[in-house]
This record gives structure tokens, C-alpha cells and sequence, in this order.
């Protein structure tokens, strides 16, 4: 049988930017994990977003080859975009919104209606954070991620541990150059290992590589690539939490943005809001903008 799917690029100011996520349409027989997670690993992309009109306790599931993912903001924007040009929204008037159940969480997004299909798109989740200051000693951390002490020591920020969906070290930098020439030294970090309880971190520094950004981020971990820049949308939530935790950041409802990528890569564009309440949960939203770059059929039997 042929399925239908959809190329979009999440996070995209213009075409051949931002994330490729594939949308498969599933409109006929039911195709179970082990099928799904397959077709995940032809489209070779970070992860395929799969919707079933039919199937109402599960109708949208994220995929990649190992196999099922929890919903990230880039596969959320994803899924809200096609099921937009399905009709599967709520139509609010100047917008449209979508729900998308995980676990026993409920995640509401907002599709902007656009003159030719859908326009931004933004998520709300509520996050229940859990932070760690202790970490290890700065220039420890310089000589793991093969850059010079004073690249982390200047900034204003410190760094710092965070939990929402995934613990992750964020390490501050001063200029948006340093992170992108940063990269891990595997013997220095396999050193540090018994000190951080995560593996995953998150590089930022003030500034931007498209002009349009507050901030600039980057992914790092032992299995990556060196100069390679990963989307960085499904570590929002933990680098929301992190600036909501910064001294100086006052209640009341923040917003910043911040881009991905390098001056030779794909580069994305996230924006970002807050709502910081002594003694309410945090609140969030993030969004932006997607492309879609063309349309085709999967064989599949």
C-alpha cells in the first residue's frame, strides 16, 4: 500500500532551513511499533511524526529507528501543521488549536491561520523542573569541552544542571563563537562522568548567528559527531527552567528567542515565552514557523 507523507522543516524562517520532519499519514490498516519504527529509519531523519485519524485513544506517535519518542517541539509543531491541513483542529477563529495526549500529559498547540495554510505555531506545557547546582569546577569543564576557561567563567550565568524531560548540564558561554568552535574531549569528559549524572549538554551564549535571536544554542554529547548541531527544540523545556531560575529574572512573563546551527548548516529559529509565579508552577510556551517542502507516497506492504 502506498502512504502518504509530508516533508516539513520546523522552525524554518525560509526553505532548506531548520529541522526535516517527516509527517506519514496512516489511513488504512494500523501499521504496529516495530512497521512504524522501520519506516522512521528509510526517511534517515532525527524522527518521523506519524498521524491516525482513525485511532482516537493514540491518533499522532513520533518514531525513529530504535523506535517510539516522546513528543519533542519539533514534532509537535509538525504534527499540529499537517493535522491543520487535515482538518483534525478546533477551529478557535483567528486560530486554530490542537491536542496531543502523552502519557497521562495533555499538550495544547495554536496554529495561526494563514492566507495560504497554516501560519506560526506555538505549544503551551506547564513544567515541573528539577535543578542541580553543583557541577563540576569550571575549568575542568573548559578542558572538556576543548575551549578556554575564561569562554565560561565570563558570563553572567553559571552552570547548571536541569530536569524536565531529560537531565541535562547547560554550560554557559560568552559569544556565540565559542560555542560553535567548542567540542568534547572525550578523555577529559569520561574523567568528569562520575561527577554529572547526565550525559547530555547544552551549550549557550548571548548573541545570535542569524540576526534575528537572543540567544544561541547548541546539543552536545559522547555519541555526536564533531561539528555537528542537532536540533535543540526537545531541550527547551530544560533551558526554560534554567533562565526561570536565574536570580534576575523577576515575575512576570518572559520571552526571548534563539537559534541553532552553524554558518555552514541549516539553522533554526525558536521563540519562546514564559510565566514565572512565586509559588505557581512554570508555564511555557514555544513556537515558530514551518516550511513545507513537498509531498510524496511510501510503498509499503
Amino acid at each position: 500500500m502506498a502512504l502518504d507523507y509530508a516533508l516539513l522543516d520546523v522552525f524554518a524562517g525560509a526553505p532548506f532551513q531548520g529541522t526535516q520532519i517527516p509527517v506519514v499519514t496512516l489511513s488504512g490498516e494500523p501499521i504496529d511499533a516495530r512497521g512504524k519504527a522501520a519506516i522512521a529509519s528509510e526517511f534517515q531523519q532525527t524522527e518521523t511524526v506519524f498521524i491516525e485519524p482513525g485511532n482516537r485513544a493514540s491518533p499522532v506517535s513520533v518514531f525513529n529507528g530504535r523506535g517510539q519518542q516522546l513528543f519533542g517541539a519539533h514534532t509537535i509543531l509538525a504534527a499540529s501543521y499537517v493535522a491543520y491541513e487535515m482538518g483534525l483542529t478546533q477551529d478557535e477563529g483567528d486560530f486554530a488549536s490542537f491536542l496531543l495526549k502523552q502519557n497521562d500529559q495533555l499538550i495544547q498547540s495554536f496554529v495561526d491561520k494563514g492566507d495560504a495554510g497554516p501560519g506560526a505555531i506555538q505549544f503551551a506545557r506547564e513544567l515541573d523542573p528539577t535543578i542541580d547546582h553543583y557541577t563540576p569546577e569550571i575549568a575542568k569543564l573548559a578542558a572538556a569541552l576543548n575551549t578556554e576557561e575564561k569562554h565560561i567563567s565570563f558570563s553572567k550565568y553559571k552552570p547548571m544542571v536541569v530536569s524536565v524531560d531529560k537531565p541535562t548540564l547547560i554550560v554557559p558561554f560568552t559569544k556565540p563563537e565559542h560555542v560553535l568552535s567548542a567540542s568534547l574531549n572525550t578523555g577529559y569528559w569520561a574523567a568528569l562522568s562520575g561527577h554529572v549524572y547526565t550525559t547530555e549538554l547544552f551549550l549557550f551564549a548571548p548573541g545570535t548567528i542569524t540576526g534575528e535571536s537572543d540567544f544561541h544554542g547548541r546539543i552536545l554529547n559522547p555519541n555526536l559527531p564533531r561539528d555537528v548541531y542537532p536540533p535543540i527544540g526537545n531541550v527547551m523545556p530544560e533551558f526554560i527552567a534554567y533562565l526561570a531560575e536565574q536570580k534576575d529574572t523577576a515575575d512576570g512573563t518572559h520571552t526571548f528567542s534563539i537559534d541553532r546551527g552553524s554558518l555552514d548548516t541549516r539553522k533554526s529559529l525558536l521563540r519562546a515565552e514564559f510565566d514565572k509565579r512565586a509559588g505557581k508552577a512554570l508555564r511555557c510556551r514555544i513556537g515558530g514557523k514551518v516550511v513545507k517542502m513537498g509531498v510524496g507516497s511510501l510503498l509499503y506492504s
